[in-house]
């Protein structure tokens, strides 16, 4: 995951990103700042960015600095509640290792979770469970190029626990022991995460990487190292990058939450004035350069990742410069230019007979070194040569010619809504997205703002950007001489073995070469474009439920609303309208996984999907469609003052539904790619053929064959959909903040005089779990992993004080795994446990075990597994196991009740249909704590033996 560096929060959209590898967190060398001392090295700062710029910070922070170096930033923050966010930001990561420590960075991390100086070995994670703290949700920690960050989610602001998460935290900082048998034990861990993160996706990051920046040190440092290095690293290798750059100078807390300010300071002060550094630091990288002119070419054959990518990209040299807002005006504008031009390249993507998928624009700084920008797309393998061109076409005509005024409109009203929303939902802000945020700009030697002073600064400068200047952003970005092309993944036949480099380096040439027509707009369409009905329907029956705080209204003619009003989500709705019966009445198998895809890009009947995009710009409305398994459900969200325009939205998705054979031949292609690359991996071979065999053959598990999803046409999609969006009753859910009975007017005027009838609900099939079965698959692949995964037969949905009880069991199982299997062995970096009850399936629901593993243990753990379950109800539940389990999960539903999420999914939505799940807030809380060990044993005994265990273990045939 990388970030675009120096926009704001609210200004970060997904295409502006630069996918350099997907799982690495990539950020910057901090500057020296003012304050710094002359003996420090260069690569560590006592400073704040603010000291050195004209930006002033949020007002809101406080900011300190002790006297041995250390800083830290401190928030009052209320969502969620009663929760503290506390972040250890180590400034230092892969890049700060020499060449016999790579992948040492990432290794401490690990380490410093397996014994300190107040929490020996295997007490750290048990005592965050016992006070309600999940592993993995509440306590993590990440290592990249140039940080490493320390996570605590607290379940509470009280000083007690406040003062034993900064002892934590302490700890991490210059307590770590890093005993010798402990580094052993981790070993398998490290080289289990290892083998669990590679793919072919990974593979093919790892080299662009590399490629885009070939003679700099971020091209030899991925943070999870060398197998020759983990294998070989001990105590004293671990200890010399840790006293090197875990020092007080080099490290940054930061605290965000529900909590009193003053007192914090204090305790903070108490627990980390005493730190000191073990010796002097480490010698401050030197990141290097990349080429400054040239055309380079990347051909990476990668036949396991399903499609033939493209990249056309530049990267170039800058030297960092203090953040100021001159600084931010001129990112702001290669941020427009290159949103500019995304919207060109989704036009085209959308176009008829386009061979683009996937594509997108980025463009940013990186590592404050370097400058990026560039196109990706992914195509099938005999369509590159198109793709590319395509590429090539639309980039020269934005340099050449520039943009229209409409399309830099667009773009503004996009920048404005989204500052206008952070600005409207700061009061409810989530604590731990503020301190990632902190830290990242603090990484990236930024000023750190708050919404309303990024309004204050964006929202003249996009007012008075002309178009002169955002195409002279675009044309920055891709100023320098220096010019990449990429073709990765499956080979395209014209290039397997004929000095494919050489091929697509003449193409580029001759494409270069040719004239470049002008742009050609799509036409404008205002919406909403439908007449708003004639009258509004009358209510007939409404009903207050006052111990949930929520509201039912009934219209004639099949339509409820649902309502609960609520302060978690400041200025925010969201919405689901459930109707029909979903996959239930899924005529053809794989219809439902088409019709998604195919109702999602066609928009509706008189705007295309891009057409409907760009008259949404300026407002932050979206609706998505989902055909689930017990229901069809439009779920959408809103900034409260835009609930009107949301529910015409779903209006027109409803009345004027669009079904377009281009929008079917985009989902065969983007549904053909994702089956290729699943197909060759462990993780897809498991969720392709494995998920369906543990569910007994159920359509809702798994994924149907690509054989009969490639079968699918849009007349078999039209004759399902049309007439249940046209006929069947509407169940529609608002939650957020909202006035309810505002909420049942606009309703009432759009969807109150529907005339729409209830049809038979289609009788569901027993399933039969194939307990005591094993399945065996083996995929194409070279990467040497295996996927296991147990399954045992539990029981339906709808007894929810099972429900519950199975989950719970999950959490201790999946703990007991974790001890065994990832502690005690290291044969796995993360086993995961989970219980799905089915909601229409009488009396069936499975509890899955499931890890990545070496081929060769997957049987001895699929053993290991099946004989931990069974113990689980003979040997019974043991008392503290309950509690480690019990605790997260309390923790864990006081936070859920405090989101909108919960109330629309798991109370409102489908209640006409379950009117028992209203009265499920009212137990929660009081059934789980009532939970007993010998609740949980004598489910365990009736379930969990390990004669009624189901085994999938999908291996890779390296032959194939």
């Amino acid at each position: 995951m990388t970030h675009a560096r120096s926009l704001p929060v609210a200004l970060r959209l997904a295409h502006v990103l630069f996918c350099l590898v997907a799982a690495l967190v990539a950020l910057i060398v901090p500057a020296a700042a003012a304050g710094s001392d002359s003996d420090r090295p260069a690569c560590i700062s006592t400073g704040w960015p603010h000291e050195g710029s004209d930006l002033a910070p949020d007002p809101s922070l406080r900011f300190g600095r002790l006297d041995n170096g250390l800083r830290y930033v401190l928030l009052a923050n209320r969502e969620p509640r009663d929760r503290v966010a506390l972040y250890l930001n180590v400034q230092a990561g892969s890049l700060h290792e020499t060449d016999d420590q790579r992948g040492v960075a990432h290794y401490l991390e690990h380490m410093l979770f397996n014994g300190t100086t107040h929490y020996p070995p295997g007490t750290l994670v048990e005592y965050f469970q016992s006070i309600g703290m999940g592993f993995g949700a509440d306590t993590n920690a990440h290592t990249s190029f140039d940080e490493t960050v320390y996570k605590l989610l607290l379940p509470s602001g009280k000083p007690e626990v406040l003062a034993e998460g900064l002892k934590v935290l302490a700890d991490y900082a210059r307590g770590g022991l890093l005993r010798e048998t402990e580094v052993e034990r981790e070993r398998g861990i490290i080289l289990a995460e290892k083998r669990s993160r590679d793919s072919a996706e990974s593979r093919v990051g790892k080299e662009q990487l590399r490629f885009d920046f070939a003679g700099t040190l971020v091209a030899e440092r991925d943070p999870i190292g060398t197998e020759e290095v983990l294998a070989a690293a001990d105590s004293r290798l671990l200890r010399r990058y840790y006293d090197h750059w875990y020092r007080p100078d080099n490290l940054i807390v930061v605290v965000v939450g529900d909590m009193a300010v003053a007192e914090t300071e204090h305790l903070l002060r108490e627990r980390f004035a005493p730190l000191t550094a073990a010796g002097p630091a480490g010698t401050c990288p030197d990141i290097g350069r990349v080429g400054t002119e040239g055309f380079s070419v990347l051909f990476q054959p990668e036949p396991e990742l399903g499609y033939t990518g493209l990249t056309l990209n530049t990267v170039v040299n800058v030297t960092p410069q203090t953040d100021s807002q001159a600084g931010q005006a001129e990112q702001l504008r290669h941020y427009v230019g290159t949103a500019l031009l995304n919207n060109r390249l989704q036009q085209l993507e959308r176009q008829s007979g386009s061979p683009l998928t996937g594509s997108r624009v980025s463009g940013g700084l990186f590592l404050r070194h370097f400058r990026y920008a560039g196109l990706t797309a992914r195509v099938e393998p005999g369509k590159w040569r198109q793709g590319l061109g395509m590429l090539q076409t639309a980039l020269a005509q934005a340099l050449r010619d520039g943009f229209s005024e409409a399309e830099l409109v667009r773009v503004k009203g996009e920048l404005r809504a989204s500052l206008d929303k952070a600005v409207q939902t700061a009061s409810s802000r989530d604590s731990s997205t503020i301190a990632r945020d902190l830290i990242r700009k603090l990484n990236s030697n930024e000023v750190p703002l708050a919404p309303a002073q990024e309004m204050a600064l964006f929202g003249p400068m996009r007012e008075q950007m002309t178009l002169a200047s955002a195409n002279d952003g675009l044309r920055q970005l891709w100023a320098g001489a220096r010019r990449h092309v990429q073709v990765v993944g499956t080979v395209p036949p014209d290039l397997a073995g004929k000095k494919p480099e050489e091929q697509i380096r003449a193409l580029y040439t001759a494409h270069a070469s040719r004239p470049v027509a002008p742009w050609v707009a799509d036409k404008q369409v205002d919406f909403p474009y439908l007449p708003v009905p004639a009258s509004a329907g009358a209510i007939v029956a409404e009903k207050d439920h006052t111990d949930i705080d929520a509201r039912s209204v009934d219209f004639p003619g099949g339509v409820r609303l649902n309502t609960k009003a609520t302060d978690f989500d400041a200025k925010q709705v969201q919405m689901a309208i459930h109707f029909g019966r979903g996959r239930q009445t899924e005529p053809a198998e794989g219809l439902a996984l088409v019709a998604e895809t195919v109702v999602r890009e066609s928009g509706v009947g008189k705007l295309s999907r891009e057409q409907l995009e760009a008259a949404l710009a300026g407002t932050n409305v979206k609706l998505e469609f989902h055909a689930g398994a017990e229901s069809f459900v439009l779920t959408g969200s809103a900034l409260a003052g835009e609930l009107e325009l949301l529910l015409q939205l779903a209006y027109a998705r409803l009345h004027d539904p669009a079904f377009r054979s281009e929008a079917l031949t985009r989902s065969r292609e983007q549904l053909r790619q994702m089956y290729e690359q699943m197909g060759s991996s462990v993780e897809g071979a498991q969720q392709l053929r494995g998920e369906r065999f543990l569910g007994g053959g159920g359509r809702e598990y798994g994924l149907p064959a690509w054989e009969a999803v490639e079968r699918v046409t849009l007349a078999q999609v039209e004759g399902w959909l049309r007439p249940e969006f046209a006929t069947a009753p509407l169940e529609i859910n608002i939650v957020g903040d909202i006035d309810p009975k505002e909420a049942a007017l606009l309703v009432g005027r759009h969807f109150g005089a529907e005339q729409r009838t209830a049809g038979a609900a289609p009788a569901a099939e027993p399933l039969v779990f194939p307990a005591g079965e094993r399945q065996q698959l083996t995929v194409a692949s070279a990467i040497d992993k295996a996927q296991l995964t147990v399954a045992w037969r539990t029981g339906d949905y709808w007894d929810i004080g099972r429900t519950r009880r199975f989950n719970v069991l999950a959490s201790v199982l999946g703990d007991r795994l974790r001890v065994q299997v990832r502690e005690e062995l290291g044969a796995a970096y993360s086993p995961r446990v989970f219980s799905q009850p089915s909601r229409i399936r009488p009396d069936f629901g499975l509890l899955q075990a499931s890890l990545t593993v070496a081929p060769e243990q997957a049987e001895p753990l699929a053993r290991i597994i099946a004989r931990t379950a069974a113990e689980l109800g003979a040997k019974g539940v043991r008392p503290e196991e309950l509690q480690r389990a019990l605790e997260p999960t309390l923790t864990a539903i006081r936070d859920a009740r405090r989101t909108n999420r919960y109330w629309l999914d798991g109370v409102l939505g489908l209640s006409s249909r379950h009117p028992e799940q209203l009265r499920w807030p009212l137990t929660i809380t009081d059934d789980f704590a009532a939970i007993s060990v010998e609740e949980l044993t004598a489910l365990a005994a009736a379930h969990l033996r390990a004669e009624q265990a189901a085994t999938v273990i999908v291996r890779p045939d390296k032959a194939q």
